[in-house]
C-alpha cells in the first residue's frame, strides 16, 4: 500500500485499482472522519485562545486587561479597512448555535455540535484571518 502523505494529496492513490468511484469517496470519507476524530482527541479541539500582546513582565497584564482605545474613535475615515488596523471587536467573532441542525449530524445536542462549531472557527481563521470562538448553547427547545 502507499504511504499517504500528510498534505493528504494523494490519497485517492493509496485505495485498491480495482475499487469504484463510489467505495473511493465512501473509504474517503471513513477515514477522514476517523482521522478528523483522532486529531480533535490529540489536540483537544481544533482552536485555541492565545494572547497576540506579549506577556514580559507582571506589569504587562495592565497592558493587557486595558482596552487600548476609545470607543468614539473612528476605525476607518478613507479607503479600505484593513483587519491589523481594527480593534478586537471588528476581528473577534463567536459561532454560536444549540446544535439542533449541525450540518452532517442533525439534532446532537450542544457537545455533540462543537466539534463542527470549532470547524467553523477553524475555518475563518486560516480562509478569513478572523479569530473565532465556538460557542453551543442548551437552549430549551
Amino acid at each position: 500500500m502507499k504511504k499517504i502523505l500528510l498534505s493528504l494529496e494523494n490519497l485517492n492513490e493509496v485505495f485498491p485499482d480495482d475499487f469504484t468511484q463510489e467505495q473511493i469517496a465512501k473509504a474517503k470519507t471513513l477515514f477522514l472522519k476517523k482521522l478528523a476524530q483522532e486529531a480533535h482527541c490529540f489536540y483537544s479541539g481544533k482552536i485555541q485562545t492565545v494572547p497576540k500582546a506579549p506577556v514580559v513582565g507582571f506589569n504587562w497584564f495592565n497592558v493587557g486587561t486595558h482596552p487600548g482605545f476609545q470607543r468614539s474613535r473612528p476605525i476607518s475615515v478613507n479607503g479600505p479597512i484593513v483587519p491589523s488596523n481594527l480593534p478586537t471587536e471588528e476581528t473577534l467573532l463567536a459561532v454560536v448555535s444549540d446544535s439542533t441542525r449541525v450540518l452532517g449530524d442533525g439534532d446532537c445536542t450542544p457537545p455533540g455540535g462543537l466539534g463542527v462549531m470549532e470547524g467553523k472557527a477553524f475555518l475563518m481563521k486560516y480562509l478569513g484571518g478572523v479569530d473565532a470562538v465556538a460557542l453551543c448553547v442548551d437552549s430549551p427547545r
